[in-house]
């Protein structure tokens, strides 16, 4: 009987440890590329794991795939289908216009670099736009340099006018109308079937991204220009609502992963994938060409007018936008 009622007391804490542990809260985090690609592999899983830290358990989250296309990504956080979810800024024409000072041409630097300035500049300059509604941005970060990758050898950007090439979306929208290319959108997870099916001879994206979404497979030919042809704006975000029924605990541990901090993190995960993809497009028997100095004088010719263009639509936002741009330049020296 003494051996009966010493397992009751003593099952009486594990009782109640999951009770505790049925009442913890688990928020969704909404993606829409492959396992493998460094959000799904690396930041999210860690997000997740400091969560669990710092709350003791008592705060969790889960990847939930398919819950809505990349584009729609934006209103299923916003609407509370999600609690958690990254977005392309240019998925969402005319409601994101600040956003485009990080994806310049020029602008050069890596993912962590550029990054971080964005972030800085966001909180010094861009957040007064509040284009954002219904929604915390936690950070603001960039995929590494784009390029073009195509089908075919390309060593000229003059070899790319006409070509059926996947842009993208914002500033890499028109980085392509300057260079003369018949842009096609579409989202990221889209191309690889774009490409093989032959609709589009290429695409521009990091070479993160030719590896996480199978590029690579079917256009191993990469033209590069060292100072920066163009990047792609994201946002790591919250819904507003389920950030402000948290717990004050809770809140901190969100706290935590935000701001510059957290976008110098999110961008060195995205150099190192960056890294790996460059090592598995040699595998795959991929070419690198660097554009010449006469090929980045030409580029920087054609592509003038973009910043000129992008610069007045932030101005229209309220944003000093020559202030700003100057700002987040000056953090990558």
């Amino acid at each position: 009987m003494k051996k009966i009622v010493a397992g009751l007391v003593m099952a009486l804490p594990m009782l109640a440890s999951g009770q505790a542990m049925a009442a913890d809260k688990e928020l969704i985090i909404s993606s829409w590329a492959a396992p493998v690609h460094t959000m799904n592999k690396d930041i999210f899983p860690w997000m997740i794991s400091e969560m669990e830290r710092c709350s003791g358990g008592s705060l969790s989250a889960k990847i939930e795939y398919g819950l809505a296309p990349p584009p729609a990504q934006y209103d299923t956080v916003r609407d509370g289908v999600a609690d958690f979810g990254w977005i392309v800024y240019g998925y969402t024409p005319g409601k994101f216009e600040t956003t485009k000072i990080a994806e310049l041409p020029g602008n050069g630097g890596n993912a962590e670099d550029m990054s971080v300035a964005f972030q800085m500049t966001h909180e010094k300059y861009l957040a007064a736009a509040k284009e954002a509604k219904g929604i915390k941005i936690l950070t603001n970060y960039v995929h590494g340099p784009g390029h073009v990758n195509t089908t075919k050898p390309v060593n000229s950007y003059k070899d790319i006018v006409g070509m059926k090439l996947r842009v993208g979306g914002g500033v890499a929208n028109d980085v392509g109308t300057a260079l003369g290319v018949a842009g096609v959108n579409m989202p990221a997870p889209a191309v690889y079937e774009a490409v093989s099916s032959g609709v589009t001879e290429g695409v521009f994206f990091p070479m993160e991204t030719m590896y996480a979404f199978k590029v690579a497979e079917v256009a191993k030919y990469t033209f590069r220009n060292p100072e920066g042809m163009y990047t792609t704006a994201f946002g790591l975000i919250m819904n507003s609502d389920t950030y402000d029924d948290l717990s004050a605990a809770h809140k901190k541990c969100i706290d935590g992963m935000t701001g510059v901090d957290m976008a110098r993190r999110v961008g060195k995960w995205w150099d190192e994938a960056d890294a790996l993809g460059y090592e598995k497009f040699g595998e795959m028997g991929g070419t690198v060409t660097d554009a010449s100095a006469a090929e980045q004088a030409y580029f920087r010719e054609k592509t003038a007018g973009v910043e000129s263009a992008v610069l007045a639509a932030i101005d229209g936002r309220g944003v000093d936008a020559k202030a700003a741009l100057d700002y987040f330049r000056s953090q990558l020296k």
